[in-house]
């Protein structure tokens, strides 16, 4: 648990600079609109949105922290987003969306982490919303949550979002990517869906 909480807080590239010592070569990264992701496109999509730079308080307020009883290397908790869009501009190398001092105030979301054997970060998932009537989120979760609540239009999801992420992600590969190409995908991740198919 303490391990998760450091990397959480200190080495994810979300809510800080990440460490990318952390990562098993193996990593995949899942959310409800965006993965899977392989190590290298997640550590260059943290890059690239440098969320903790545009929204230097931003503060997850992790809690619940519990190991899961079917899987020891797996540990779940739950994060209420906070913090102010008073930073560097976000995408700053692309869209360069300006900061506007608009405050976040997400809703409760589940994470989980999963280590290996070697105590590296297998698996990141991201974004599940417990309660979507909380916050000023639109009951969004993860970076799509805190592009509501600052004013950052994002596509409902449908052709036009999944057009957009395909696009992106597979035909130009200009990042930040919505997901990996399933070739570049570890072995070990066997769901076929990307982006939101499956969840939406």
């Amino acid at each position: 648990i303490e391990k998760t909480k450091d990397i959480l807080y200190n080495k994810s590239g979300f809510y800080s600079p990440h460490d990318a010592d952390v990562f098993s070569d193996d990593f995949v990264f899942r959310g409800p609109y965006i993965g899977p992701l392989n190590k290298k496109d997640y550590l260059d999509t943290m890059d690239a949105f440098s969320i903790y730079k545009s929204i230097p308080d931003i503060n997850p307020n992790a809690w619940g922290y519990t190991i899961d009883p079917k899987d020891d290397n797996r540990v779940w908790f739950m994060v209420r987003n906070t913090g102010t869009f008073n930073g560097q501009a976000l995408l700053a190398n692309s869209l360069n969306f300006k900061p506007n001092g608009k405050e976040i105030v997400g809703c409760p979301e589940t994470f989980s982490l999963i280590f290996d054997e070697d105590q590296k970060l297998k698996y990141l998932s991201v974004g599940y919303v417990a309660d979507r009537f909380e916050g000023n989120t639109d009951g969004k979760g993860a970076a799509v949550g805190i592009f509501k609540a600052i004013g950052l239009p994002f596509p409902q999801v449908g052709p036009v979002q999944r057009f957009s992420q395909w696009f992106f992600s597979t035909v130009i590969r200009i990042g930040p990517l919505s997901y990996s190409r399933k070739e570049d995908v570890p072995e070990w991740w066997k769901d076929e869906n990307v982006g939101s198919g499956g969840y939406l």
